[in-house]
């Protein structure tokens, strides 16, 4: 590579070491402490940290019963389907706070089991999970003054695009939750702030007010704000909460537990120093066996594992022993597209060719094996992530992303040091490169320099 590319590949180090700082104690370059981005309305604030499953740092259980006797009359949706759809329902909620791997299961026909990660509050990942989310919008009623009715049929939630949080007044410091219908409720808030100008709407969610805000002028689309004097937290949970649409059945808590971590920190310390220790044993073996190459393998590793572990801070990715056991295995493919590089690089030494003609040839040879193979093992963690569950997401989640940054690893960053080391004429000699010396090379070194030369 030339020109740019070794600045680029600098420069997302540069990047990968400032998102692994476990601790980010200033707020540069992106004005908060992680990445903050406004983007027209759209406000958008990622904290930057290391996220750990349920085994690793423990989090909150929870067992749901769905209250059927609640239900209107009439209404016979069998149990395992309303089961399924409360699922679905929290799973989209959960999800939308981040990859927490979630395990959200069937606890018997009536009954949902659900544990989330790193979640100490368990009034929040109760509130969170059981929420009706009901949202709808009432008119003012001529018979009662003062009064509100619903629309026939009642104007809900149920036909909204997905809403977002900004901010107004005075230093954008009131929280507001933007909201857009879809086609048919459009045209029917539409026809609303014409007959209703210069009146009050009430905004419920599951049957208690949240605001009230006057019709100033008729609308020209679906869209329009909730105020209800939230915080920026309470305006995310209710964003999130619509979003994710309202469950079919009332739940209620039936047993809520903080759950520790499984494992122990004297557990993952041990994990930890095991996989320092494997490290370097494959660091030994490349170095040793490839010599030079070996060495620009460590390193392209090394930079690997920090470009890798930042992907996963920045998402965020939840990481737990099955997670790490795919960011492992990642490793593994990671040497092994440095493997056949190298080979074919001897092979192509063997042969004769020069360094330069060698290093690109084995690159050419190499690339076919290492796209397919690479391909192959995303195409499999991703059937892995779209059927799996938990910590089965986890671990194809890692694995997935790891083999593709280590597919960028092994053909730009590691051919961008063999295409570097070629050009010092020190490193130059083949030896360096697990191959002997040529019969002419041998006599051209020790062939006896004429006198006076």
């Amino acid at each position: 590579m030339t020109g740019i590319g070794p600045w680029l590949v600098a420069l997302i180090a540069v990047v990968a070491f400032w998102v692994d700082v476990p601790h980010h104690r200033f707020d540069f370059p992106f004005g908060c402490p992680g990445v903050c981005l406004r983007l027209g309305d759209r406000y958008y604030q990622q904290e930057i940290k290391t996220h750990l499953g349920l085994d690793l740092q423990g989090g909150t259980q929870l067992i749901l019963r769905l209250r059927t006797e609640d239900l209107p009359p009439g209404s016979n949706t069998p149990l395992d389907t309303l089961n399924t759809q409360a699922r679905k329902v929290i799973d989209n909620r959960i999800n939308s706070l981040g990859v927490s791997e979630p395990v959200i299961q069937a606890f018997g026909p009536d009954k949902i089991l659900i544990e989330l990660p790193g979640v100490a509050d368990i009034e929040q990942a109760q509130t969170i999970a059981t929420r009706q989310a009901f949202l709808e919008f009432k008119v003012p009623d001529d018979a009662n003054p003062g009064q509100f009715r619903s629309l026939e049929p009642p104007l809900t939630g149920a036909h909204l695009k997905p809403t977002f949080v900004t901010f107004q007044g005075q230093a954008q410091a009131n929280p507001v939750i933007n909201f857009e219908f879809t086609s048919p409720d459009d045209q029917r808030w539409i026809d609303l702030s014409k007959q209703y100008t210069r009146k009050q709407v009430e905004i419920l969610l599951d049957g208690k007010r949240i605001s009230a805000p006057e019709i100033r002028e008729v609308f020209n689309s679906g869209k329009g704000v909730i105020e209800g004097g939230f915080t920026t937290q309470s305006a995310k949970e209710l964003s999130l909460l619509l979003n994710s649409g309202a469950l079919p059945v009332p739940l209620e808590v039936i047993q809520s537990t903080r759950v520790e971590p499984t494992l122990g920190a004297d557990s993952v310390q041990k994990s930890l120093v095991a996989g320092a220790v494997g490290l370097l044993l494959v660091a030994a073996f490349m170095i040793g066996y490839y010599r030079l190459p070996g060495v620009l393998a460590v390193i392209a590793l090394l930079y690997y594992t920090g470009l890798t572990y930042a992907v996963f801070r920045l998402i965020p990715v939840t990481l737990t022993l099955a997670g790490i056991a795919g960011f492992i295995l990642s490793i593994g493919m990671a040497v092994d597209a440095n493997v056949l590089t190298f080979e074919r690089l001897k092979e192509e030494l063997r042969s004769g060719k020069s360094l330069r003609n060698a290093v690109e040839e084995g690159r050419r040879r190499a690339f076919p094996s290492i796209a397919y193979s690479n391909a192959a093992t995303i195409l499999s963690a991703g059937i892995l992530f779209y059927f799996g569950t938990g910590t089965v997401k986890g671990f194809a989640l890692t694995l997935g992303l790891g083999v593709g940054v280590s597919f960028f690893t092994a053909v730009i960053v590691t051919q961008m040091l063999l295409h570097g080391a070629i050009e010092i004429p020190a490193l130059r000699k083949r030896g360096l490169y697990g191959v002997e010396e040529t019969s002419l090379e041998v006599r051209r070194a020790t062939r006896p320099r004429p006198v006076g030369a």
